[in-house]
């Protein structure tokens, strides 16, 4: 995340005198200031909820659920914006019932990130008191709030629970629901959909599967098709709260037995389990050296129990298979498509 973003927001800091908001929804910038005790972080990341908390900021984990909020009556709401346009106007949106009478909306960006488009869009909304730049790539703006607004962006409903894509496995056909601020939330990701077709291939190599736990669970797609084929309790963890709301949601819609936790690769889950499903965000230009890579292995390997297996599926470029050498005895190609293998990790 390029840093010049946030310093445009930072510039801002030294005349924040009353309570007021930031809101983060990607990793905290490097060179993060000083926490000031009238600056609040709210962030549907945990990870990122716990870094700002160890760097002494006041943190929330939430998904961008700002009902408790409204009326606080905020100096300032800071927000670099989001990578997802549905997620960056509903935070626009909301910062009209955080901010007090007189207090001012800072949004800043990328223009390679549209946020020409943001800061024309919000002058709809708000009133437009400044654009200002540290380059010509990075813009910020600064809005004060209007009596009554009469625009508002489109959100696609953001917080909404909505039923979204429907998937056939096993018999059964499952209607899931998602909403905007999941990874790929209105479609099926084919690397999962390949792993759901691959568990019958490894059935005969397992102990009787009693739980399983998915890593990067997602609307939960890999949970609930996994906990149904092995009619057994599953424990799904994500970083992300629209991810662990959504997942529950599917769960619950199941009746399937479970527990869902909010945690950067299944970061303080203590039980061993029979198998462990991992589709996990590796995306073309990954580094396979990256840290990442070894977070998930690392996370899946101590989490097996005894003659456990993990299966994990990712892009075909990537030589997953390498790198979990350092950390299993038996790696294997068990399937394969076009774009995506599935890996047997033992």
């Amino acid at each position: 995340m390029n840093n010049q973003s946030f310093e445009l927001l930072f510039s801002i800091f030294p005349q924040v005198t009353e309570k007021s908001l930031w809101i983060l929804d990607e990793n905290p910038p490097v060179n993060c200031p000083a926490a000031n005790n009238h600056i609040e972080v709210i962030s549907n990341r945990v990870d990122v909820v716990e870094q700002m908390q160890q760097r002494g900021f006041n943190a929330t984990f939430s998904d961008f659920s700002f009902d408790k909020l409204i009326n606080t009556g905020y100096q300032f709401v800071f927000f670099r914006i989001s990578k997802e346009k549905a997620l960056a106007h509903h935070v626009i949106n909301s910062a009209y019932q955080l901010l007090k009478s007189d207090g001012q909306l800072i949004i800043s960006g990328a223009k390679q990130e549209g946020i020409k488009g943001y800061i024309d869009r919000s002058s709809k909304r708000y009133l437009h008191v400044e654009t200002f730049k540290a380059d010509k790539a990075h813009w910020a703006a600064r809005y004060k709030n209007t009596e009554n607004p009469s625009t508002t962006l489109d959100d696609k409903d953001y917080p909404l629970i909505r039923e979204s894509v429907e998937e056939t496995h096993f018999k059964e056909t499952v209607v899931f629901s998602s909403k905007p601020g999941v990874f790929g939330w209105n479609k099926i990701d084919r690397g999962s959909q390949l792993l759901i077709e691959s568990l019958e291939m490894i059935e005969n190599q397992l102990p009787a599967v009693k739980t399983i736990l998915d890593i990067g669970c997602g609307y939960g797609y890999l949970s609930v098709l996994a906990a149904k084929k092995f009619n057994c309790s599953i424990t799904a963890t994500d970083n992300n709260a629209a991810a662990i709301e959504t997942c529950r949601f599917n769960l619950n819609k199941q009746g399937i037995e479970h527990q869902v936790i909010a945690a950067s690769c299944a970061k303080g889950i203590k039980e061993k389990f029979e198998l462990v499903v991992c589709n996990p965000p590796f995306h073309t230009g990954f580094s396979v050296e990256n840290d990442l890579t070894d977070q998930f292995l690392k996370a899946a390997k101590q989490r097996l129990g005894h003659d456990g297996m993990a299966i994990f599926v990712v892009n075909l470029h990537i030589p997953l298979e390498r790198k979990a050498l350092q950390y299993f005895d038996s790696v294997n190609l068990i399937n394969e498509s076009p774009n995506f293998k599935v890996i047997a990790l033992k």
